[in-house]
């Protein structure tokens, strides 16, 4: 509802709307003097006045259609009548130089995966919209951007980190007064449950123990072979030559070790395949010594026994790229027979899709971290001790965490009880 009252010795307007039990009122001054004003027609004896205000109701129609009002104050909300009231196009400000600011600025702060993401997030938004500004980042815009996800069947939580870092830009703009827009202040991020696996103890001893040898790696290779001519698949892979098999065997046994690490130290991926044995190893006193995130708590981890025998057998690996290392742990896990099918659901685009997918395609680097927390969770400590190794902050987000194996204990007692009588 628009209204036009007096106060302050000048007509003002009132701009009334509720919603879910949520009221806002914004106020816009014009500037009007009371002279000539009649309170019960809400009118001017002067036509052209009453002209400026038919000019008036429509801009705060065209700013309230537009922003959300609930993001809006007195300030801003006059703002954006000024302009719509002005008739003149505001010189607008392109988001990406924006936003290759903001990346310059912090990209030293980043760790490489946290930039990584933003990065991704820049370059999504200006495929749907390579002229963006900060003025058109609005509802429609918003809406449009979502349902341009969708056809793209991007997994919800895909677009969820999107809006995420969208909004992260947005803020520290808007905190820097450099953005005058916060209709983005209503954008909701989509999530849903992720679905992740862990690896228990006695996959992980898997792994640790295989023996990778050419002929282990031949018969991987006829088995997929088999396999691709069964499900009347093209199978691309060439047979392997002395070079290959030699360089195979030393990349697999670097990134079984670098992970194994990784599933007994809870460490993020970043931190495990780099870690600097003379300055973090301490094998007298039986601890490992690191920082959760590049700005986080310094933490100190117990070493398990595997760790030990790495570090004290052959030493700690030369670090190896996340991307090469999530390539051959996949295949330590095919090796390792870690082949049973994992059913999930994801929802991709509009769509609910389900999948039936052999276990061992589903680990990546983080499956080393969620493993660790898992396992300490399954052999009973408490989830305090857990976070205090893992670094996680708040309990909510821990147990978001290890989820996965916080149903499997439930669904093993479950056994316990003779429910179908």
């Amino acid at each position: 509802m628009i209204g036009f009252y007096v106060d302050r010795n000048s007509v003002y307007a009132m701009f009334k709307k509720m919603i879910g039990g949520r009221m806002v009122m914004l106020k816009y001054y014009p500037g009007l003097s009371p002279e000539g004003w009649n309170k019960d027609t809400r009118r001017f004896k002067d036509e052209n006045l009453n002209q400026k205000i038919i000019s008036i109701q429509k801009a705060i129609f065209d700013v309230t259609l537009k922003f959300d009002p609930f993001t809006l104050n007195n300030d801003s909300f006059a703002a954006h009548i000024n302009v719509a009231l002005s008739g003149v196009v505001k010189q607008e400000t392109s988001f990406f130089e924006y936003c290759d600011r903001y990346f310059d600025y912090f990209a030293g702060t980043y760790t490489r995966r946290r930039a990584q993401t933003i990065r991704t997030c820049i370059n999504k938004i200006k495929e749907f919209s390579p002229d963006l500004t900060f003025e058109t980042i609005d509802k429609k815009f918003f809406r449009e951007f979502m349902q341009h996800c969708a056809d793209k069947g991007f997994a919800t939580n895909y677009t969820g980190s999107i809006v995420r870092d969208l909004k992260r830009i947005l803020n520290y703009a808007t905190e820097n007064e450099d953005n005058t827009n916060i209709a983005f202040k209503s954008f909701k991020k989509p999530m849903e449950e992720v679905f992740s696996i862990y690896l228990t103890e006695a996959e992980i001893q898997r792994i640790y123990d295989l023996e990778i040898n050419e002929q282990t790696l031949i018969q991987a290779q006829e088995r997929r072979k088999k396999q691709a001519v069964e499900n009347k698949k093209e199978f691309t892979e060439k047979p392997y030559d002395w070079r290959q098999i030699r360089d195979k065997i030393a990349a697999l046994d670097r990134a079984r070790k670098l992970f194994v690490i990784g599933c007994w130290t809870g460490l993020r991926v970043e931190n495990y395949i780099d870690i600097d044995p003379e300055i973090q190893i301490d094998l007298e006193s039986g601890f490992i010594h690191a920082i959760a995130n590049k700005n986080g708590p310094k933490l100190r981890i117990p070493i398990h026994k595997l760790v030990r025998q790495i570090a004290e057998r052959d030493g700690f690996p030369e670090p190896v790229s996340e991307q090469k290392l999530n390539k051959h742990i996949k295949e330590l896990g095919e090796l390792a027979g870690i082949t049973e099918t994992v059913l999930f659901a994801r929802t991709k685009g509009n769509r609910r899709v389900e999948y039936a997918i052999p276990k061992y395609k589903l680990i990546v680097s983080h499956t080393a971290r969620r493993s660790f927390c898992s396992n300490l969770i399954q052999k009973g400590v408490p989830a305090r001790f857990v976070m205090a190794l893992s670094g996680h902050k708040t309990e909510s987000s821990f147990n978001k965490y290890v989820s996965a194996v916080q149903k499997d204990i439930m669904t093993a007692k479950l056994a316990d009880y003779d429910v179908w009588g």
